[in-house]
């Protein structure tokens, strides 16, 4: 008994003492938790813990302070009675994303004070208690920060507004200096195009061709590309001006300037030389595209001409940089001389200052039958020469030629050519006539007589006038019989008649001229004379009498009717390329 009484009492001892630690524990926890509850009501930031549909379940003094309310009249209530209206969407929204993402969130709002509103910052973390989810938040209020903002705001609105306009009023002035600034450039530059522009045409002047020029070769230095110079002259302008008086002569030339500058692209530039000359500058361009211009320009001035019904053409001469030269003055220079090649050989239009070039190219050899009248059949072809592009007649291409001093040249070159083609083309066992004179079968060096040709060389008889010549002439013939040619006597009765040149040359042939035979055919009494004529000639030919140019029926009679066998004309056929062999 004694020892349970001792075991007893120091048990009730132990009780003793781990009450007094207990009762410490519990002194130090309630010490604790009312630290805790001063930090957490006292806090200088607003705590406040909701469930999801914003309902305070709890909050610290300073929240209620906050809100200008007790703590236990916000218990249970819903958090937006507080919030402004226009942020009462935005807090949800911080809500919803704080209990579906989790985290830290963050969202500004403005609440609605007794007296006046104010703004806050919520700070929100989602966190697991025993009765469920709930959301932590932490409100600080930034009122003063938010009200600043709303200041500088009001300042900044205020500084850009006198911002924007000082600088309305700048720009007004601006706007006012550069319409002065381009009223006063249009002006200078009104002086400077009358300075600049040729006071009848409204066309640049000479002047300016010098300003430009220079600029324009520095351009197609840089770029690689070329210019052309086109100098215009008109035609005719000279009599126009003697009969019809310089007032019509102005009007003219002030529709020429014109009609000129509506041929042209807006980068080109036209000048008036001087008098009735005119000159393009055609910038980056080709030969192809100069020569469409040319044309233009010179259709434009004949229709200004057929409207006007005066005899209005021009001419134009080109050069191009750097194929013709390198300087301003070397191109001018060029393109005059081109100009004088244009107006002298009647084409127009010329590039560079090489007057024609004559090659196989540039004549076209066709061939006219010649027929024997008893059979039908022809016997061979006389060759001629035609424009190869169409544009000139025959008469105007050798007129063109001789103009420049290329006539002989032209001639040696048909004579070749139109040998070298019917061998070519197989003219075998056929009688070929060429058109020759005496001064070129001088130049003409000898050559033997083709195979298988026989080849006439026919002399105008006009030829034989030149009686001092005869000796010479007939030795000339001879040489070239002597190589296996043949002659025939061209144009017989076109003008004054040689007997005694016939008669010592006893050509193979005698062609009679078409204006003999369409005498025949008028008069009875010249076809009689004719014919007489036609027999006694016979004596003083070894092949036969040719009539030229017969195109009718009634012709053909006539012709047989004096006793011609050979004929040629268009009735038997036009001059034609020859079809090979």
């Amino acid at each position: 008994m004694a020892r349970l009484l001792q075991e007893l009492q120091a048990h009730h001892i132990e009780l003793e003492m781990q009450n007094e630690a207990l009762l410490e524990a519990q002194a130090m926890l309630e010490e604790s938790r009312n630290r805790y509850s001063d930090l957490y009501d006292f806090a200088p930031l607003g705590y406040f813990t909701f469930d999801c549909n914003g309902l305070i379940l709890g909050v610290n003094l300073t929240g209620a302070d906050q809100l200008g309310m007790e703590r236990q009249q916000i218990i249970e209530k819903p958090f937006t009675l507080y919030v402004a209206q226009e942020d009462q969407p935005h807090f949800h929204a911080h809500l919803a994303a704080v209990f579906h993402g989790g985290g830290r969130r963050h969202c500004e709002i403005k609440m609605n004070g007794r007296n006046t509103s104010y703004y806050v910052q919520l700070e929100s973390l989602l966190v697991e208690e025993e009765r469920g989810e709930r959301c932590r938040t932490a409100m600080t209020d930034i009122t003063p920060r938010k009200r600043a903002e709303e200041e500088t705001k009001k300042i900044n609105e205020l500084l850009e507004s006198r911002i924007l306009q000082r600088t309305i009023e700048l720009k007004t002035a601006n706007q006012v200096l550069q319409n002065e600034v381009i009223e006063r450039k249009k002006a200078e530059q009104a002086l400077a195009r009358q300075a600049n522009l040729d006071a009848l045409t409204g066309l640049y002047n000479r002047r300016y061709f010098d300003l430009r020029a220079d600029e324009e070769i520095a351009r197609a230095d840089r770029k690689g590309s070329c210019l052309a110079i086109l100098l215009c002259d008109l035609d005719h302008f000279k009599s126009i001006n003697d009969t019809l008086g310089h007032q019509t002569g102005d009007r003219v030339l002030k529709s020429v300037a014109q009609s000129i500058q509506e041929c042209i692209r807006e980068i080109d530039l036209v000048f008036r030389w001087g008098g009735d000359e005119i000159a393009v500058l055609l910038i980056d361009t080709s030969r192809e595209g100069a020569l469409i211009t040319a044309e233009r320009i010179r259709s434009a001035v004949k229709k200004l001409g057929e409207e006007a019904q005066l005899p209005l053409d021009i001419s134009v001469g080109v050069a191009f940089y750097p194929e013709h030269g390198v300087t301003i003055d070397g191109l001018i220079s060029l393109a005059d001389r081109s100009l004088y090649i244009a107006k002298q050989g009647g084409d127009k239009i010329h590039i560079g200052a090489e007057e024609y070039l004559l090659d196989e190219r540039s004549i076209k050899a066709v061939f006219q039958p010649v027929v024997d009248l008893r059979s039908g059949r022809s016997i061979g072809y006389e060759a001629l020469t035609r424009d190869p592009q169409g544009k000139l007649t025959a008469p105007e291409l050798f007129q063109r030629y001789q103009a420049i001093g290329q006539l002989n040249e032209l001639k040696r070159l048909c004579f070749s050519s139109q040998l070298n083609e019917a061998q070519r083309l197989g003219l075998q066992g056929g009688r070929l006539f060429l058109n020759v004179d005496f001064h070129l079968l001088h130049q003409i060096e000898l050559m033997q007589k083709p195979e298988g040709i026989d080849v006439i060389l026919e002399i105008s008889e006009m030829e034989a006038l030149h009686s001092h010549h005869v000796e010479s002439y007939l030795a000339l013939a001879e040489k070239w019989r002597a190589q296996g040619f043949q002659l025939a006597i061209d144009d017989f009765g076109a003008g004054f008649v040689s007997f005694p040149f016939i008669a010592q040359l006893i050509p193979e042939y005698i062609k009679i001229d078409r204006s003999t035979l369409l005498q025949a055919v008028s008069s009875l009494k010249f076809r009689k004379f004719l014919k007489d004529l036609v027999f006694a000639l016979q004596n003083y030919t070894t092949q036969g009498i040719v009539a030229e140019g017969i195109e009718t029926e009634q012709e053909l009679a006539v012709v047989r009717e004096i006793g011609v066998d050979l004929g040629q004309g268009f009735l038997f056929g036009r001059p034609e390329p020859l079809i090979p062999a």
